[in-house]
């Protein structure tokens, strides 16, 4: 007996099919590189993800950022505007309080005076006192003929100093400022 070819097997039971644990081994090996390579893309997929919420959070932010000085542009705004017209409110309050003026009186009159399809889009008054009141409206009509049929019939409801400030054609409505004052019948 040659010492080179002899196979010794000290195992009390020889693996009897090598093939089956080979295929089994291979298996094992695929189905670990499977779950790595899904574990890979799920982490790469999660981190691309993770950039695009924070890119729409920094873009939030910035918006928010944005949001909060146009506020506060709107708040300064508000509080210079509110200064510069306290008087003029003070003292149309003091007017209202004192029950110097019938406003329903005012805009009963106003209202009869306005043509059909015409409407008033905002009100202001102006420099008020004890006994006079003054007024600026943008009024909302349908042409120029509409405008001075209301300019005429606020002279007939007993208005002074009639006065059409500014016009203005939007969507093809005349868009117009009209001041005038409102004596107290004493």
């Amino acid at each position: 007996m040659n010492a080179a070819n002899v196979a010794v097997n000290l195992a009390s039971r020889p693996l009897r099919n090598r093939r089956f644990f080979a295929v089994i081994l291979a298996v094992l090996v695929l189905a670990f590189a499977g779950v790595a390579l899904f574990t890979g893309l799920t982490v790469l997929k999660a981190r691309r993800l993770e950039a695009s919420a924070r890119a729409d959070l920094i873009h939030a932010e910035r918006e928010s950022a944005d949001a909060r000085k146009e506020k506060d542009a709107r708040s300064a705004d508000a509080a210079a505007l509110s200064k510069l017209l306290k008087e003029t409110v003070d003292a149309t309050n003091g007017i209202l309080l004192r029950k110097s003026f019938s406003l329903v009186e005012v805009f009963n009159r106003l209202e009869e005076a306005l043509p059909p399809g015409s409407y008033i889009a905002g009100m202001a008054p102006l420099e008020p006192t004890d006994s006079r009141i003054d007024l600026r409206f943008r009024v909302v009509s349908s042409g120029l003929a509409d405008l001075l049929a209301l300019v005429q019939k606020l002279g007939e409801q007993g208005f002074k100093n009639i006065s059409v400030k500014n016009e203005a054609t939007i969507d093809g409505r005349l868009v117009s400022e009209i001041g005038f004052s409102h004596e107290r019948a004493l």
